[in-house]
């Protein structure tokens, strides 16, 4: 590392000035932070403020994300579960988020997760805890692709099904799988422009395809489930044929694990992971901000 002399003159978030006018010295600013951090200024920034948030909105993605594990919110606590768990943890991961922002503005590097833990955790552990948050985000990385992926063939083999009368069996699954994952290796290899463009497009697809779920679920149905249903815990259906409040569908039936509180607890995985996925990425990618906020 050449120069270390200004990495404890962190720069505030939302320092310096704005507009137009600044966002020359802004980028100045930037490469003369890295080279304080002993970093060379190598990043082509060619994704715009909108394709950044693009890329955060597609990761959150309500159709993969929350669609594929619906099933699972709703046998781990239910409707009240949900309702409940949402802004809940949308709050707690809020705040994250926050911090997150806080750092990447000291800390201008690309994949800047293992480099913020390198400079922030005490004494001479900093190796460590960059070694070991290095590799869990990758591993995450890996997990999170081959969940979302997976989700895609399972929807692409119900499609073929339904459309087509396949009979899909485990190796035509797998077989789905393996081309989507190949499909997205590919997509990769042509680089930022290409990926950006996909998520920008897929941004309008996300808020069109929401809407007009949510439309058919409010208009259609002949009747619709109570609010006083959604967020109430109670474990019988208030009414004949209808849902119950609190859904307990784990296997555990008593002791701890089949408790109100574990089963509400476990059901806010649903929720955790689909949002704080989104922060970690966007503080990773926003150096690639043609024009960066920071400064």
């Amino acid at each position: 590392m050449a120069d270390q002399s200004g990495v404890d003159g962190v720069r505030a978030v939302g320092s310096g000035g704005g507009g137009p006018g600044t966002t020359v010295a802004a980028a100045q600013d930037d490469t003369q932070r890295l080279h304080q951090l002993g970093y060379a200024q190598e990043l082509s920034r060619r994704m715009g403020g909108f394709s950044n948030f693009a890329v955060s909105f597609t990761i959150i993605s309500i159709l993969s994300g929350c669609l594929t594990l619906f099933g699972f919110g709703m046998i781990t606590g239910g409707p009240a579960s949900s309702a409940y768990g949402w802004p809940l943890v949308g709050i707690m991961v809020t705040f994250v988020a926050l911090a997150m922002a806080e750092v990447c503005s000291s800390f201008p590097t690309a994949g800047g997760l293992y480099y913020w833990s390198a400079k922030l955790a005490p004494g001479k552990s900093g190796p460590a805890w960059s070694w070991f948050t290095g590799w869990f985000n990758m591993l995450g990385q890996f997990a999170i692709t081959a969940g979302i992926d997976f989700g895609l063939a399972a929807f692409m083999a119900a499609f073929l099904h339904i459309a087509f009368n396949v009979e899909i069996t485990r190796l035509i699954l797998v077989g789905i799988y393996t081309g989507v994952l190949a499909t997205h290796g590919l997509l990769n290899t042509f680089g930022i422009k290409l990926v950006s463009l996909l998520n920008d497009i897929s941004v309008w697809w996300h808020v069109a395809g929401v809407t007009i779920i949510v439309a058919i679920i409010v208009l259609v149905p002949n009747h619709h489930t109570s609010l006083a249903t959604i967020f109430s815990f109670s474990r019988t259906p208030r009414q004949a044929g209808g849902v119950a409040g609190f859904m307990n569908g784990t296997g555990f039936g008593s002791g701890f694990m089949g408790s109100m509180l574990y089963i509400f607890v476990i059901g806010l995985l649903l929720w955790s992971l689909v949002c704080i996925v989104a922060f970690a990425t966007a503080s990773l990618i926003c150096r690639a901000w043609a024009q960066p906020p920071f400064g």
